[in-house]
């Protein structure tokens, strides 16, 4: 790590940037992929009440991402971005603990929630930081190895929980959410090398950097992320029983459910490494494809082979998804922190739908032919995502109308 702390001047060090993007990003591994765990093995929680901690911390995640860009510029009259970014990472060292301070399940609750805030108001400004002046190739060779980062994070996080669960002692599973408080004191050690903002996009190097094409594929990919994380809301807090009930061992639990991770990291450094995708339609229907067939293998698969088939078709195609959304976004955003918002609030509206569809999904039973609610799951939730893909794919029609009026005035 350069030993220089960064200036407006010039974009943050990307070694200072992938220092702090891994070890928050635990917290965001632990939170949404692994305190299911936490709550059905340490709380006995059921699959409803892991469905409803779900649900509530998705909107806390939506409130705060969608007003994260007012909420920074209210608070840079006293703090700098970067103070806000030392104030998030100090409010989750001194709440991380709380579930070994005091007793009781709802410690879990304001735990999850706290995180949830942090995050969604974090990773804009961290994304801010990662595009503000870069551009073309440079701003995607340092956004795939940023998702390497905080992806393969995440699924260190799922095998790193193994330990902790599944133990005679219940209650090692909550050190889980404990340990991120050390994790995030070690985050801070990045902030130096932060310059005090972002800084801004240089409008004409912006311009030269995307094509026609990029607001209607950001358009449409805006509608295939958050179906993507109604895909992860459901699968998360569900996986704990699915694994229960083919009779995983504990301590397999959180290893077998990091695979969608796994391989997520392998589909986003392959998005970085090639450049046919750019500005391609193909791209957002394999990611799409991969997300959905994926996840009916999961939910419907009698085995813990295929349920890891299905986890890693689905990881696959969520990588491809996340990564192309992420370089619209931040590409046509010109890095701005209400960019990284709107980013994050679309992923917390998928975080809250999935549980409320599986939710919905459970309760629908075909005696004898559905006893698990699989079916029921799978049907609510793909209802949802079939009325979301008009939206997903009206904007590839216009695409291809203004194309067409194109070649139309070209050959006259």
């Amino acid at each position: 790590m350069n030993t220089e702390p960064a200036t407006t001047s010039r974009p943050t060090p990307l070694t200072a940037l992938f220092w702090l993007t891994f070890l928050a990003s635990i917290s965001t591994g632990v939170l949404w992929s692994g305190i299911s765990f936490i709550a059905k093995h340490d709380y006995d929680y059921s699959p409803t009440a892991n469905f409803l901690l779900y649900f509530v911390t998705a909107v806390v995640y939506i409130l705060v991402a969608f007003s994260s860009g007012r909420m920074t510029r209210g608070l840079e009259r006293f703090l700098s971005p970067r103070g806000i970014l030392t104030l998030i990472l100090l409010g989750q060292v001194m709440l991380s603990p709380l579930p070994v301070v005091f007793s009781g399940s709802w410690t879990i609750w304001v735990t999850a929630a706290a995180t949830s805030a942090a995050g969604a108001l974090l990773w804009p400004i961290v994304e801010s930081y990662l595009s503000a002046g870069r551009h073309g190739r440079e701003m995607r060779s340092a956004m795939g190895w940023w998702n390497i980062s905080w992806t393969g994070a995440v699924a260190v996080s799922l095998v790193g929980m193994a330990p902790l669960i599944g133990q005679e002692d219940a209650t090692l599973a909550r050190y889980a959410l404990v340990a991120l408080s050390p994790i995030s004191l070690l985050a801070m050690l990045a902030l130096p090398w932060f310059s005090r903002t972002p800084g801004g996009h240089d409008e004409a190097t912006w311009q030269q950097s995307i094509t026609v094409e990029y607001p209607y594929l950001l358009r449409s990919v805006r509608i295939l992320l958050p179906l993507g994380y109604v895909l992860i809301g459901t699968i998360s807090p569900l996986l704990p029983y699915r694994f229960e009930a083919i009779d995983v061992a504990a301590s397999f639990e959180t290893p077998a459910a990091a695979t969608w991770t796994i391989v997520r990291v392998f589909a986003i450094a392959i998005m970085w490494r090639i450049t046919f995708w750019h500005g391609r339609w193909g791209t957002l229907l394999f990611g799409g494809g991969g997300m959905l067939l994926g996840f009916v293998m999961v939910v419907l698969s009698p085995t813990i082979e295929w349920i890891i088939i299905g986890l890693a078709v689905f990881g696959a195609g969520q990588g491809v998804v996340y990564y192309a959304a992420l370089y619209y976004a931040m590409s046509v955003g010109r890095a701005e922190v209400d960019a990284g918002g709107v980013h994050e609030s679309l992923i917390g509206f998928g975080y809250a739908i999935g549980p409320l569809a599986a939710l919905t999904g459970e309760r629908i039973r075909l005696p004898g032919v559905d006893p698990t609610g699989g079916g029921g799951i799978v049907t609510v939730v793909m209802s949802v995502i079939g009325i979301s893909l008009v939206p997903a794919v009206t904007p590839y029609l216009q695409a291809r109308r203004r194309r067409a009026r194109s070649t139309e005035g070209e050959n006259t």
